[in-house]
């Protein structure tokens, strides 16, 4: 395990565990100053990870935290998710250590690569950017971060890659729903939480259906 670890994706994948304990130590941090932000930070972080990008975002807007703070933890959160995931992927794929619980995402990374094959083949590099970048299921950093390992590309121009296209599509998706939260409650009150109820209901709808196949 020592020489995966001194390995580049390995290295990615302590970083990535060191970034994840990071991220963990400032929310308990948050405790000591804050508990009602300490717990839409949490809330937010588990949304973004069970439900998407959209749904994490859409939380922090409607508890009300800043901007800036939304763009830079979900930023983080979907980094380290890269850092922790690609890496075991590569493993998995040197065969040098078995994943049976990511088993079917991975499969279903390689039907999409496959699906997708000319696209990449024709712009590689700038093709894996707009395709993290695009606001669309299944194209998030940790689907693009694989893809780009199976087009070929050296782990860390991947990681660099797809930490641009994840940082542009999260500053982009900010403000859009900001706009959209202003937009909507003019009608309703309610409007950022209904907004919110929609994005998990099409994740939780993309997860059933993705668990059919």
């Amino acid at each position: 395990m020592l020489k995966h670890l001194s390995s580049q994706e390995g290295k990615i994948f302590l970083f990535g565990l060191l970034s994840l304990l990071t991220y963990l130590a400032s929310i308990i941090s948050t405790y000591l100053i804050s508990v009602n932000d300490a717990n839409n930070l949490l809330i937010m972080t588990i949304t973004n990870i069970i439900f998407g990008r959209a749904a994490g975002l859409s939380y922090g807007l409607s508890v009300g935290l800043s901007e800036e703070l939304i763009i830079l933890m979900n930023i983080v959160i979907e980094l380290i998710m890269v850092m922790i995931i690609y890496p075991l992927f590569v493993f998995s794929w040197n065969k040098s250590l078995t994943i049976h619980a990511l088993h079917n995402f991975f499969s279903k990374v390689k039907e999409l690569r496959l699906k997708h094959s000319s696209f990449f083949d024709k712009y590689g590099k700038y093709g894996l950017f707009i395709f993290v970048w695009f606001p669309f299921w299944m194209t998030g950093p940790v689907v693009g971060a694989i893809i780009g390992f199976l087009i070929g590309l050296k782990h860390y121009h991947t990681v660099f890659i797809v930490s641009a296209g994840t940082s542009l599509a999260i500053v982009v998706w900010t403000y859009f729903l900001k706009e959209i939260m202003l937009l909507l409650s003019q009608i309703s009150e309610y409007a950022p939480y209904i907004l919110l109820a929609l994005f998990v209901a099409i994740a939780i709808f993309f997860k059933l259906i993705n668990s059919q196949k």
